[in-house]
């Protein structure tokens, strides 16, 4: 099976079950405070802020709610997590759009904010969703990413309580780290914590907050 189809599979999953994740994630509040400190590093009155593989909105909502005075934009493949995001919040505008074809949308965004979708990519995937993202962002922009860490020999199909399938790529704390910065963002903030209690499995989160470093840095 190509890389592609592992995304189309996990795609149809969360289009399908939509619904039952925002009714169990999106009042959520343990991210909240990563959040605050990630709006606190998007300094520009204005300023705007790609929310990726947005799921049913849980990080434009927030941000909506702190700074009103961002500009926003929310991608998701799946239809259906899509369509609970602009009922959960309404006034961000949300797109149909693949994560690993960010440079298509023909924007450039001062920051962005990957919430758990990282943890559905492989790792060709995931490069080329990074190159697809610095062709979107500013020189400077800030980089919140979000996602689960365990062992590499963990990853692959897992079945949903529903019966459907979901593809995840598990990494080190150390291997995300260092894709992200050969994908070159300097590590400004980093956490690790565990997964909420009504996780449907018990896994250690990565919190980090990036700066896309300067071309001529060394």
């Amino acid at each position: 099976m190509q890389n592609n189809d592992y995304c189309k599979v996990s795609v149809a999953t969360f289009d399908k079950l939509a619904d039952q994740y925002a009714a169990k994630y999106f009042d959520l509040r343990l991210y909240d405070r990563y959040l605050e400190r990630f709006a606190k590093c998007i300094d520009a009155p204005g300023a705007s802020v790609l929310d990726v593989a947005c799921g049913p909105g849980n990080v434009s909502g927030y941000l909506a709610k702190i700074r009103p005075d961002l500009k926003l934009l929310g991608i998701d493949l799946a239809e259906g997590m899509l369509r609970q995001a602009r009922l959960r919040v309404p006034g961000v505008e949300f797109l149909q759009k693949d994560c690993r074809r960010i440079d298509e949308l023909g924007c450039v965004f001062d920051a962005a904010a990957f919430a758990f979708g990282l943890s559905y990519l492989t790792d060709s995937d995931a490069e080329q969703f990074l190159v697809s993202l610095n062709a979107a962002l500013t020189d400077s922009a800030t980089f919140y990413l979000s996602t689960i860490t365990g062992e590499s020999s963990q990853s692959g199909f897992e079945v949903t309580g529903s019966g459907d399938r979901i593809y995840i790529e598990y990494r080190s704390v150390s291997a995300v780290t260092t894709m992200v910065q050969r994908a070159g963002y300097r590590i400004e903030f980093m956490d690790v914590l565990q997964s909420p209690d009504n996780a449907s499995k018990v896994t250690q989160d990565l919190i980090l907050i990036g700066k896309r470093a300067e071309r001529n840095d060394p």
